[in-house]
C-alpha cells in the first residue's frame, strides 16, 4: 500500500496518515505521547515510552493499521537523544505514524 519515490522517500495515501511523506533517516516530532512497541502490536509487554514532543528518526514502514478511525502504517523510528532526560534514550520500536510531524516542516514555518 505505501508508494516509494525516485528520492527514496514513501508517500502514503491520503487517508493514511494524512498524506504525511516519510522520508528513511528523517526527523520527526511526536505530536502526542507515545510508546515504542517490540512488534507491529499494541501489547502489555514492556514498552519504552515517549513525551510529547521527542524527536525520532524514522527507519521503515510496517503493516497498515486502524487508529481511531485513521488508516495509516507501522512504522519503525529510533528516538534520538534528548536534553531532557525523560524524553527518551535513544530507543528503537514501533509506533503509529499519524502521531509525527516532520522536524523541517516544522522549523519552516516558525
Amino acid at each position: 500500500m505505501k508508494r516509494f519515490t525516485k528520492s527514496g522517500e514513501t508517500v502514503l495515501p491520503q487517508q493514511a496518515g494524512s498524506g504525511l511523506k516519510l522520508i528513511p533517516n528523517k526527523k520527526y516530532r511526536l505530536t502526542r505521547q507515545m510508546y515504542l512497541f517490540p512488534e507491529q502490536e499494541v501489547s502489555p509487554q514492556d514498552t519504552d515510552y515517549l513525551k510529547i514532543g521527542a524527536v525520532v528518526t524514522y527507519l521503515k514502514s510496517g503493516e497498515l493499521v486502524e487508529d481511531q478511525n485513521v488508516r495509516m502504517p507501522w512504522v519503525y523510528v529510533r528516538s534520538e537523544k534528548q536534553k531532557k532526560k525523560d524524553m527518551g534514550k535513544g530507543q528503537e520500536g514501533w509506533c503509529f505514524s499519524h502521531y509525527l510531524q516532520m522536524v523541517e516542516d516544522e522549523e519552516e514555518r516558525v
